[in-house]
C-alpha cells in the first residue's frame, strides 16, 4: 500500500546529479553559507557536520566570551527535541527548561520572565515545524537580563515573523540540513551570527574542528540517493516496515561527533536553498489545505500562529484532547497509509537523561507535557496528494464520532 512519509523533501534525479556536481566545485560551501547568512540578516556563517553539532559549538563560543564563570545554565524549551537539552550537556553546560504555551508551542514568554536569570548563558528557541515562537517578545527578555539568545530554526528555514527571518532573532541562527527539515543533504547544519566578539569565538572554535571524512560524506551520499529514492508513497510503504531502520524513534544521544561540513554535501543543501521560496510556499499550500480541512472538525486544536508570522510548516501540528484519543487517531491515519507522528513522546522533564541534571523547579512543566500526550503532526511535503486533507478528515470525524 502506498503510504506518505511523515516528512521529508522530495529531490528529483536531475537535482540529486545537479546538486553532487555543484558539491564536487569548489563554491558550495560559500554559495550556502553566504545565502544562509544573507537569508538570515547576519553577517558571517559556519558550516557544521550536523544541527546539534552547531549548537554545541555556538553554545561553547558563548561560554569562551562571558565573563561571569557562573553563568552555565541554558534555558531550553520544556518540550522539543531532545537533542537541544543533549547539545547543552555535551557543551559542558547545564539544561533549564523553561514551560511552553500548548497553544502555540512557543517557549511562554510569562513563564520565561519568572525564571532566576543570575546564572543563565543563553536562551534557545525551537520554533517548531516551522512554526514561528514569540521571537520578538524573547529576544526582549533575554536582552532585558543581558544573556545570549540562539535563534533555533533547525525546522523553520523559510519562515518570518514581524516580517523578520526566523534564524534571525538574537545573537545566532542555527540551520539544519538533517533529514526531515526544509532542504536536507541528510546530516548539515549552520550556524550565522554579526556580533564581533562571538563570531571570533566561533572561528576558533570551528577553526579546531576535524573536516568530517570521505568515508562519512560517501555513506552518507549513497543514503541520500536511497532518501530520495524510498520517500515516494509507492515505495516508503514497503521500506517503513523494514526491520532495523528505527524509522520515527526519538532517542537521547550526546555521542555524535562535531565536525565540519562536507563541501560535498553543500552541493545538495545549495541547489535546494536556490529553491526555497518555493519549497516553502508549497508547505504553507498543503498546511492551508489541513487547516481548512481540520478547522471544521470537532475535538481537534490548532495551533494559534503567533501574529504577522509566515510559518515555513516542516510539518503541520495539531493537538487531540487526550493521549487516548490522539492513540486512536494515529492508529487509523497509519491503517489509511498516512504517516502521522506524535512527534516527541516527552515533555524534556520526563526525559530520564534530561531530568537527572535538572534542578526541582524544572521538574514540573504542564505545558510540555500537554502538548507531549495530544500533539499529532502531519506531511507537508511535495509527496503529499492533493486528496490528503480529505482523507485525513474523514478519519478524524470518524474516530470523534
Amino acid at each position: 500500500m502506498a503510504f506518505v512519509a511523515p516528512a521529508g523533501t522530495p529531490i528529483s534525479p536531475l537535482t540529486f546529479a545537479v546538486s553532487l556536481a555543484r558539491g564536487m566545485g569548489s563554491s558550495a560551501q560559500i554559495e550556502l553559507g553566504e545565502g544562509l547568512a544573507a537569508h538570515a540578516g547576519h553577517g558571517r556563517y559556519w558550516l557544521i557536520s550536523t544541527g546539534r553539532a552547531a549548537m554545541v559549538l555556538a553554545l561553547q563560543a558563548m561560554r569562551d566570551v562571558t565573563k561571569d564563570p557562573q553563568r552555565m545554565e541554558v534555558i531550553v524549551p520544556a518540550y522539543t527535541c531532545y537533542s537541544v537539552p543533549a547539545s547543552v550537556i555535551k557543551a559542558g553546560l547545564k539544561p533549564r527548561l523553561c514551560d511552553v504555551d500548548p497553544s502555540s508551542l512557543s517557549l511562554d514568554p510569562q513563564a520565561l520572565r519568572k525564571v532566576d536569570f543570575s546564572r543563565v548563558l543563553a536562551v534557545v528557541t525551537a520554533n517548531l515545524y516551522g512554526i514561528p515562537n514569540h521571537l520578538r517578545q524573547i529576544e526582549a527578555i533575554a536582552r532585558e537580563h543581558g544573556v545570549w539568545m540562539l535563534d533555533d530554526s533547525a525546522q523553520a528555514l523559510g519562515a518570518t515573523h514581524e516580517g523578520r527571518p526566523v534564524g534571525g532573532f538574537g545573537d545566532v541562527g542555527l540551520y539544519s540540513f538533517d533529514k526531515g527539515k526544509n532542504i536536507t543533504s541528510l546530516e548539515g547544519g549552520a550556524l550565522v551570527a554579526s556580533h564581533p566578539e562571538l563570531s571570533a569565538a566561533l572561528d576558533r572554535r570551528h577553526s579546531a574542528l576535524l573536516a568530517t571524512s570521505a568515508t562519512r560524506t560517501a555513506t552518507t551520499i549513497v543514503k541520500l540517493a536511497a532518501y530520495a529514492t524510498l520517500l515516494r508513497p509507492t515505495l516508503y510503504g514497503v521500506v517503513r516496515k523494514l526491520p532495523g531502520l528505527g524509522l520515527g524513534r526519538t532517542v537521547y544521544d550526546e555521542t555524535y561527533p562535531v565536525e565540519r561540513y562536507s563541501g560535498t554535501l553543500a552541493g545538495f543543501a545549495a541547489t535546494l536553498l536556490k529553491r526555497l521560496p518555493e519549497l516553502t510556499r508549497g508547505r504553507r499550500d498543503k498546511a492551508a489545505a489541513l487547516q481548512a480541512e481540520l478547522r471544521n472538525v470537532p475535538g481537534v486544536r490548532l495551533i494559534d500562529v503567533p501574529q504577522d508570522s509566515q510559518p515555513a510548516y516542516a510539518r503541520y501540528p495539531f493537538l487531540m484532547t487526550d493521549a487516548a484519543q490522539r492513540a486512536t487517531v494515529l492508529e487509523k491515519l497509519e491503517a489509511a497509509g498516512i504517516g502521522a507522528t506524535a512527534s516527541y513522546p516527552s515533555a524534556l522533564c520526563d526525559v530520564p537523561e534530561v531530568a537527572a541534571s535538572l534542578p526541582e523547579s524544572d521538574r514540573d512543566m504542564p505545558g510540555a507535557r500537554e502538548v507531549a500526550n495530544t500533539i499529532v503532526t502531519l506531511p507537508t511535503h511535495s509527496y503529499s496528494p492533493t486528496n490528503l486533507p480529505n482523507r485525513i478528515g474523514h478519519v478524524l470525524r470518524d474516530v470523534l464520532r
